[in-house]
Formats: C-alpha cells, sequence, structure tokens
C-alpha cells in the first residue's frame, strides 16, 4: 500500500537489531535474527539479505517475505510495484 510508505524507499543490507511484522502472523512483531534462524538461512544467505525499507522499516524481506503493515488492503488506492531481477 503506498500511503503507508514513507518518505521514499531504500534497499539495504539487514543488521542486528532490525524486525518486521511477517505476513500472516497477524501483527506478531519478529526479529530478523530470530526470523533467519528460524527459516534455516546459513551465514553466508543472512549476511547477503537485502531489504527493501521505508525509513527504518521493514517493507520486504527481498524474495521471502512482506511485512504485515505494508499489505494491500481493500481501502489501498495506489500500489507500487517492484520487480526482482535475478
Amino acid at each position: 500500500d503506498k500511503e503507508t510508505l514513507k518518505d521514499g524507499i531504500t534497499i539495504r543490507k539487514w543488521k542486528k537489531g532490525d524486525y518486521f511484522y511477517p505476513f500472516g502472523m497477524r501483527g506478531q512483531r519478529k526479529l530478523l535474527s530470530k526470523y533467519f534462524k528460524d527459516e534455516k538461512l546459513d551465514l553466508n544467505a543472512k549476511e547477503n539479505q537485502w531489504l527493501l525499507c521505508s525509513n527504518q522499516d521493514v517493507v520486504w524481506v527481498i524474495g521471502r517475505r512482506s511485512d504485515e503493515r505494508f499489505k494491500v488492503t481493500q481501502k489501498t488506492k495506489k500500489i507500487i510495484k517492484i520487480s526482482l531481477l535475478t
């Protein structure tokens, strides 16, 4: 939902203390370090994981999971489509 994004978007690597609200988990906050452990990511995968962020908020763990706070709803009027080309 474009209206939920603040001051543009950035792409960056994850850092200690980052968290998000995984889509489908009904607003439960999760540290990315815990999410990566649960997903059984190895050190190389964690170190090379990119995030799409709005300010410091994680919008999308790129290629893996989006944040519940930025999902499209019935009230959504504008969206931004972002594609990852590999």
